[in-house]
């Protein structure tokens, strides 16, 4: 059957675009694949503490996908907020984490980004239909990793770099990641950062044979590698965390309906290479995780401790790079789903975990230190 103009010209269009991406990261220098890997500096002291430092509900319907921006003084917890996942009105809101007489605190919760901040400054200009997942760019505060659809939908989501200056967005690029248009590549989870100040994505990819991959970024945010972790739809939203330079684990949610197990693949040369992914003894229903390294070197995780049911919410912990895990504390049981966790350690060197839960209806959060989690 002979090709239609409008197939012809996809198909041209995705030729061109191989092209010019294997051009581009043939004539540019090699990248440093050894991860910059760092410790808590501060230790929050010996006496255990955990306190919830905000409870969100959304007058709007929907509030889900928390994510973690880091600050020098804090941090800013974002989400999307609107009336249903992937709806019109969706926007990325934010509330503001700071010290408060001794304490952490979390500000009023107000509108971070909207589309119509975003389509007058996306280059080249395009309609955006709704906003989703969106993650802090490194450690640069005044940039973000924003997933946006402009037709169809998650299957057909791009990845957005959007660049802030005093909160005003100033330009938005889609990342060139897929030859299928520049679709159907996502984000969720936090980046990585190497030795040479370049960056590592961990992306993932939802059309049809699903999958998940660490992206890498140079210095001015262009696209300059991929590496596939997983094959086929056994795994996708990595969350990767590097133990040195060479070594790290990537953590995946298990998007195989035949399986119900957390999903894991560990690298040995910086994130050129991932093992084959392995079943871990632990359940997962279907959702992310998040984790972070304390400063004895264990990984603290926290997950959905069922294989079908997304309403608990439990922290574990791994002293042999992830492979082994021991559950310490459930922090939610049967109040409504609760997903998408998301954790990072803030200035003082406790930790910050965040969450949606009530079915997606709403944000919470908790700040502790690791004398706490040692307790349980």
């Amino acid at each position: 059957m002979p090709l239609t103009l409008h197939q012809a010209a996809c198909g041209a269009f995705a030729a061109v675009s191989l092209a010019l991406g294997a051009t581009h990261w043939a004539t540019t220098p090699e990248l440093d694949w050894a991860f910059e890997v760092s410790s808590p500096a501060v230790d929050a002291g010996p006496e255990p503490h955990f306190e919830t430092v905000l409870d969100y509900h959304s007058e709007a319907g929907t509030a889900h996908a928390a994510a973690i921006r880091s600050f020098p003084d804090g941090a800013a917890i974002i989400w999307f907020d609107g009336s249903g996942e992937a709806k019109r009105n969706v926007e990325i809101w934010q509330s503001r984490i700071t010290l408060r007489d001794g304490a952490w605190a979390a500000g009023e919760a107000e509108t971070f980004l909207r589309k119509s901040d975003l389509r007058p400054a996306t280059v080249p200009r395009q309609e955006i239909m709704t906003l989703g997942n969106t993650i802090q760019l490194g450690r640069e505060s005044d940039r973000v990793l924003s997933t946006i659809v402009s037709i169809g939908g998650w299957a057909a989501a791009s990845i957005a770099d959007v660049q802030l200056e005093d909160g005003r967005v100033t330009k938005v690029r889609k990342l060139p990641l897929s030859p299928v248009l520049n679709r159907s590549y996502l984000v969720r989870s936090p980046t990585v950062t190497y030795g040479d100040g370049s960056i590592g994505l961990p992306a993932y990819f939802e059309m049809d044979n699903a999958f998940g991959e660490l992206v890498r970024l140079d210095r001015l945010g262009r696209v300059r590698d991929k590496r596939r972790i997983t094959q086929g739809r056994l795994g996708i939203q990595p969350t990767i965390v590097p133990f040195d330079e060479l070594n790290a684990v990537a953590l995946l949610r298990n998007f195989d309906r035949d399986s119900d197990r957390l999903v894991a693949s560990w690298t040995e040369d910086g994130g050129q290479s991932w093992s084959k992914a392995e079943l871990l003894e632990l359940p997962n229903p279907d959702a992310p995780v998040a984790v972070v390294r304390m400063r004895n070197g264990n990984l603290l995780m926290a997950f959905n401790n069922s294989p079908d049911d997304a309403t608990i919410l439990n922290l574990a912990v791994s002293d042999d790079g992830g492979r082994n895990w021991r559950q310490i504390a459930t922090l939610e049981q049967a109040g409504g789903n609760v997903r998408y966790p998301a954790m990072t350690y803030l200035p003082n060197g406790q930790i910050l975990l965040t969450y949606s839960y009530g079915g997606k209806k709403g944000i919470r959060a908790h700040v502790f230190n690791e004398a706490w989690v040692e307790a349980q």
